[in-house]
């Protein structure tokens, strides 16, 4: 499998921050919820398209073991797709801090 990224994080954008034409390809969540506070979601922009990270396929019991180091992907076909990584603070070899504002994307085909 090989994956391709820059490796530099992308700042998260909130729902608030979707122009009106964004949040219509996203017509399944809940806008007035969103809205009052009372739901969230957030996204990423990545080549040009607009991520849900609520979306994606995460969990290390669900990752493939050849995307370890990864948080979370979407597939676009069987072969390939897009990956999401928060950055971490590390301190004496662990993880110790996620940043949820920023996400490191890339892709991975086979």
């Amino acid at each position: 499998m090989k994956i391709i990224t820059n490796s530099v994080p992308r700042d998260v954008i909130h729902a608030w921050e979707l122009t009106k034409t964004e949040r219509a390809e996203f017509d399944y969540l809940d806008w007035e919820a969103i809205e009052d506070g009372r739901d969230s979601a957030d996204f990423v922009r990545y080549r040009g398209e607009l991520y849900n990270l609520s979306d994606t396929d995460s969990g290390y019991s669900t990752m493939p073991p050849e995307l370890k180091g990864w948080d979370a992907y979407v597939s676009d076909s069987f072969f390939s797709g897009v990956l999401f990584r928060y950055p971490r603070e590390d301190y004496m070899g662990r993880s110790v801090e996620i940043d949820t504002d920023r996400v490191v994307c890339g892709r991975y085909f086979t």
